[in-house]
């Protein structure tokens, strides 16, 4: 128990240090010609004993958690399972990631020091009397509003494919991927609400590279295929760049918060699942080949597909989000290669 008091500790000493200002709160003076009061300002005393109960809590409800695991560590010990080097090992770890959560959650309370100072100093000059009332209910939704945004979007992912037929294309395929950046428009469908609504902007960059010094050609007659270097490849790909339009929802896990007796909200969550339905459009398509002696870069037709279309599912993960994203129809049309079909994996940022 010594290292979850060790971390959990610190988090309750700013707030032992307002309450013994509230406790002994006659060592509070702010002088104007002796016209003014040591009192604490009603509203300071309502905010910080809200704001302390609100902390004891979160710190008893992670303590009660990371107790759970230490007793299985405690168990795995006993059953010679782990060393107690190990043991403490898993405890100091423990105890780290579980101050981080209480860390985080109180950042979630949107507790504002600045503004309790204002309250007490305006309080002591106006000869203890409080200048500001308590929040009304229009006060409060001015502050708390729906999700209603903007972000900027990145995504980055390993190209697989599904329909894989074609033999000489998959021999020669190398490592392929997506790369994907852009704006995406949130907007959260009522202030309680767990769901918010996704569209946006995006531009994809999908780079299919091959090996063994073979690289894509089209020929006279417009039929596009595999066709090995007479000089050695240091890069083979075909990179294609589309303009998506995405739409969808996002599923947030956080709770509601209740601010006052009549008004509650949920706040944006860092863990979430999102999915929504993309369409595109080709911009272009490069045939980029560098190696000893050649260099080119050449912007044509190579059969990969004008529109694209597909549904992609994230799951936000607090420190990284994860994807998974699948085109309905082929790379490659014109039955050119095979029916194959992108299948991407990858983390982003942004949603």
């Amino acid at each position: 128990m010594k290292i979850i008091n060790q971390y959990t500790n610190i988090t309750l000493i700013f707030f032992c240090f307002l309450i013994s200002n509230l406790a002994y709160s006659q060592k509070f003076k702010f002088d104007l010609n002796d016209k003014n009061s040591d009192k604490i300002s009603p509203i300071v005393q309502d905010r910080i004993t809200e704001f302390t109960l609100i902390i004891r809590q979160i710190v008893k409800e992670e303590k009660t958690a990371m107790e759970k695991k230490i007793d299985e560590v405690d168990e795995d010990l006993k059953q010679d399972k782990l060393t107690i080097n190990e043991a403490n090992a898993k405890k100091e770890t423990l105890a780290k990631v579980y101050s981080t959560v209480i860390n985080d959650r109180i950042k979630e309370i949107n507790f504002n020091l600045d503004d309790i100072i204002k309250q007490q100093v305006a309080f002591s000059i106006m000869n203890d009397e409080d200048p500001i009332e308590t929040s009304t209910d229009e006060d409060i939704r001015k502050r708390y509003k729906i999700i209603n945004q903007i972000n900027g979007y990145g995504s980055f992912g390993y190209m697989a494919f599904t329909g894989r037929k074609n033999e000489e294309l998959n021999k020669h395929e190398k490592f392929s991927s997506n790369l994907t950046f852009g704006l995406m428009y949130e907007r959260q469908l009522s202030i309680t609400s767990p769901v918010n609504f996704l569209v946006g902007g995006l531009f994809s960059w999908r780079t299919y590279r091959l090996d063994d010094s073979m690289m894509f050609n089209r020929d006279e007659d417009g039929n596009v295929g595999l066709v090995k270097s007479d000089k050695a490849l240091d890069k083979s790909k075909l990179r294609s760049a589309y303009i998506l339009a995405p739409i969808g929802f996002k599923f947030n896990f956080s709770k509601i918060k209740q601010v006052t007796e009549n008004f509650a909200y949920r706040p944006k969550s860092k863990h979430y699942i999102a999915a929504y339905a993309y369409g595109g459009a080709l911009l272009s398509s490069n045939n980029i080949v560098k190696g000893k002696g050649i260099r080119s870069r050449e912007k044509g037709n190579y059969n990969v597909n004008n529109f694209i279309y597909g549904a992609e599912i994230t799951v936000g993960l607090g420190l990284i989000n994860v994807f998974v994203r699948k085109d309905f129809n082929n790379y490659f049309k014109e039955k050119t290669f095979d029916n194959r079909k992108m299948l991407q994996f990858g983390i982003n940022i942004g949603i």
